[in-house]
């Protein structure tokens, strides 16, 4: 395989705009109790019986049985820990989850920052792959989407972000040899009809977020003034920042000289922490209180986080 990082070169395409899937979780168990132990038991070592997680999920519309398997299946995932006393079923956060929180909670929190440090280069992929290795090409398609690259032509892929290192691994686990990776300045011929960023397809993302912001706006004034109940603080504040955080997996991060001046990712995040920041002490309060009805002396442990944390 032929890698070149970090040379400067000049290229002139006029791309076609893939479509970015979103990507959507809705009340799935699993991911619901993986996002609540984050957000309130994010550091703990105790574990939680059983019935008041099935209690907290119960929050959220799911069955027992629904939130039981979820348990089983995260422990068989490794994402959750068991442990028993006579007939009681505790679930905890494993150490290798707990060992990168800090870190990945400050990525996860970071997200709709302003990218204003670009320097004008992109991170450029090209390959060529025969049809009899069309599933190879497959997954390396699939897995430069995963890293926000937008497709150029059919074979060379692009990023304002520094993804040398990732894309050349992915190109070396799949064994792609006749490939190429670099940081490179591309130009724009003047007056075309078609912008570079339209490669990203910008214009479903910016229906998705507008819609997110008229959905979600109107609650800003509500819980500001303190007029969200325990319960409803709980449920919002999850749904809400599990909703924002889906743009993580389709938003390119496009660099803000890029984008257009009314973009609206900035409002759609201020809207987003409004609600998570706002409510956090009147959900933790509710979570507490869930955990406290099975083990009192377990609510006082209970904490949130804030986009402060970022």
């Amino acid at each position: 395989m032929t890698t070149t990082i970090g040379g400067e070169t000049s290229m002139d395409f006029l791309p076609p705009g893939p479509h970015l899937p979103r990507s959507t979780t809705g009340r799935e168990p699993q991911y619901l109790l993986v996002t609540l132990l984050g957000d309130y038991w994010s550091g703990r070592r105790e574990k939680i019986p059983s019935s008041a997680l099935v209690d907290l999920l119960a929050e959220f519309g799911v069955t027992e049985s629904s939130a039981r398997q979820a348990m089983r299946r995260l422990t068989n995932r490794r994402m959750l820990e068991q442990a028993k006393s006579g007939r009681t079923t505790f679930y905890g956060i494993p150490e290798h989850m707990s060992e990168s929180t800090v870190a990945r909670r400050r990525r996860v929190l970071r997200f709709g920052l302003e990218f204003t440090d670009w320097d004008e280069h992109w991170t450029v992929v090209s390959f060529s792959i025969p049809e009899k290795d069309r599933d190879v090409r497959r997954l390396l398609r699939n897995g430069l989407r995963d890293l926000k690259f937008g497709l150029l032509n059919d074979a060379i892929w692009v990023s304002p972000h520094h993804r040398v290192e990732q894309a050349t691994a992915l190109l070396e686990e799949l064994d792609v040899t006749d490939a190429s990776v670099m940081r490179a300045q591309i130009l724009e011929r003047p007056g075309r009809e078609q912008s570079f960023i339209d490669v990203f397809d910008l214009r479903e993302l910016e229906r998705e977020y507008r819609d997110f912001i008229a959905r979600h706006e109107p609650m800003v004034e509500k819980v500001i003034a303190g007029r969200v109940a325990p319960s409803e603080a709980l449920v919002l504040r999850t749904e809400v920042m599990s909703e924002w955080l889906q743009f993580r997996q389709v938003d390119p991060t496009l660099p803000s000289q890029l984008l257009p001046e009314d973009w609206p990712r900035r409002r759609a995040r201020e809207v987003a922490y409004h609600i998570y920041d706002e409510l956090g002490t009147t959900a933790e309060g509710r979570f507490r209180q869930i955990i406290g009805n099975v083990d009192r002396s377990l609510a006082s442990l209970a904490s949130h986080h804030t986009s402060r944390d970022a």
